[in-house]
């Protein structure tokens, strides 16, 4: 019976995804590249851009002065960790994770008091060595940095089998929890408690997080964690659609008011970032499933606003924006996913220039690793 049920399901779903706002429209077919080519290219620009103190650089440079954002770093250090499952790749994933750890802030000197959060860094390099590494003394969030590290601590020990790691470290890692709960309010996140805003990125990046430390909670023998972290994402499931989904969208890139109240703002699919973009990070983040009709309906109404296939978006936001292709991986949506690889092969330079950066660039890698999966 429950066969039965699975399939009429399916066929249901099969059949609404043809019909109106589930229609996601037809592309200019686009030659499918060699993803494993892709990916390998990729990688090794991502495996350049670890500093020798195992920190992911913006940018990595020989000589002067760098930036590490421990947002982007996590993020590299994800796309790297599924994509690369050899000891070695193991190795150097570690020595970013043990850097984090390292440079964690105390309640002391956190500027929120909180323990468990990272400031940004610059580090200066001379002759390939790093001479020196300063925090800039803040952050562009709480929540999802915190939300990323776990992600990725959950991915490594997954991925390489290492849960002495963590167990290691168990104590820090119920901090950097800890550091999103601080942010939390009825179920939701602020970037940071000092900046009451809530994002929908952000909130999307917090559900995965915490969906990892629920898993992390039992790795480490952490019941509490587990369980603190479980309920959390109970929030999300029960209510987010409600809260958040309205008329084929989500109803908020980002809350109106340092309160974060639930009242609407002035929404335009035909503003890219934040508004138009925010919509695919659900999707992203397994908020929704990439294959329902709430995901199928908000990502059609994206590809009818944004031919973001031949990067139109540029124009208002001059960065890359691989995480539009992950989407396109997960959707199953090759066309334009191929169409888009095929731009970004012709936009990126020879010597990989600025705009590229390494979250941008995990981001195609994910989305490579994700296609040839299927």
């Amino acid at each position: 019976m429950q066969t039965m049920i699975q399939k009429l399901v399916a066929w249901v779903v099969s059949i609404l995804s043809l019909l109106g706002p589930w229609r996601i429209p037809a592309a200019e077919p686009a030659e499918t590249p060699d993803y494993a080519a892709l990916a390998r290219e990729e990688a090794d620009w991502l495996w350049k851009q670890q500093l020798p103190n195992g920190a992911f650089a913006f940018r990595a440079a020989e000589d002067g002065e760098v930036s590490v954002n421990p947002y982007f770093a996590c993020f590299a250090a994800i796309a790297l960790t599924a994509y690369d499952c050899t000891a070695q790749a193991g190795e150097r994933v570690r020595r970013y994770i043990e850097w984090h750890f390292g440079h964690l802030n105390t309640a002391q000197t956190d500027p929120n008091g909180l323990a468990g959060t990272i400031f940004d860094y610059r580090v200066t390099m001379t002759d390939g060595a790093v001479t020196a590494q300063t925090p800039t003394g803040s952050y562009d969030s709480t929540d999802s940095y915190a939300a990323l590290f776990l992600v990725l601590l959950r991915d490594y020990a997954t991925r390489y089998g290492d849960t002495a790691l963590l167990t290691a470290h168990a104590g820090q890692i119920r901090q950097v929890a800890e550091a999103i709960f601080a942010a939390m309010e009825k179920g939701y996140s602020f970037a940071r408690p000092d900046y009451r805003m809530m994002y929908l990125m952000d909130n999307c990046e917090v559900y995965a997080g915490l969906s990892a430390a629920a898993e992390l909670g039992k790795i480490i023998g952490d019941g509490a964690l587990q369980t603190k972290a479980a309920n959390a994402v109970s929030v999300y499931q029960k209510r987010f659609l409600r809260d958040w989904y309205e008329n084929g969208r989500f109803r908020w890139a980002m809350s109106p008011d340092e309160k974060g109240r639930f009242q609407e703002e002035a929404f335009s699919w035909d503003r890219f970032y934040p508004d138009a973009a925010a919509q695919l990070y659900p999707i992203l983040w397994g908020v929704i499933p990439a294959d329902g009709l709430t995901a199928r309906r908000v990502y059609a109404s994206f590809c009818r606003h944004w031919k973001w296939e031949e990067m139109d978006y540029r124009a208002e936001n001059g960065f890359y924006w691989g995480a539009l292709a992950l989407a396109a991986a997960k959707m199953g949506d090759a066309d334009r996913l191929n169409g888009w690889l095929a731009r970004y092969g012709e936009a990126v330079s020879p010597d990989r220039a600025y705009p590229l950066y390494c979250f941008d660039s995990a981001m195609v890698l994910a989305a490579l690793t994700e296609a040839s999966a299927e």
